[in-house]
């Protein structure tokens, strides 16, 4: 029995497609931190996609916030702060830090949040503890990024592991 090419290609096709569509999606968050020596502050930004915070934001209960949107919630920002603060906590040098927010953005399908942590004259211990978005997806990764004059540093955390320490010299 000889097979066509004419027929290999679309079958190769729609097997790709089948196999392709099951795949199941990556779940992830970005915070990168910059140790800012002039100013003596942590300049934090996290990077989540949009659909995935709105989902992180609706089962705390706040439903069509419509963030990015012409119609977005007028309390969206306090909406976002109150979830990062919660599920982004900081320890620097052995001291508990809140973050301040300053803002946020969006870019295509991704939302960045600022967050600022002033009063910091040294960077020789980071520990982040990160359950964002853990709640709502199981496989959520949460990327912790942290760059002391150059040098850098990550974390991978998950809901196995919400917690990291990074030592700088």
């Amino acid at each position: 029995m000889k097979i066509s090419k004419k027929l290999i290609l679309p079958v190769l096709f729609l097997f790709l497609g089948v196999f392709f569509s099951n795949a199941h999606p990556y779940y992830v968050s970005i915070s990168q931190v910059n140790f800012n020596q002039q100013s003596h502050s942590l300049e934090i930004s996290v990077k989540i996609f949009v659909d995935d915070l709105t989902a992180g934001l609706s089962a705390e209960g706040h439903n069509k916030l419509y963030i990015g949107e012409v119609q977005e919630d007028a309390h969206a920002d306090e909406y976002i702060y109150a979830y990062l603060k919660k599920s982004i906590r900081f320890k620097v040098n052995d001291k508990n830090f809140e973050p301040e927010f300053i803002g946020k953005e969006m870019e295509k399908d991704v939302v960045w949040s600022y967050l600022e942590i002033g009063n910091v004259t040294g960077l020789s211990t980071i520990e982040v503890n990160c359950n964002l978005l853990t709640d709502v997806f199981s496989d959520q990764k949460n990327i912790i990024q942290v760059n002391k004059n150059g040098t850098i540093k990550n974390l991978l955390l998950s809901k196995r592991d919400t917690n990291g320490r990074l030592k700088f010299d």
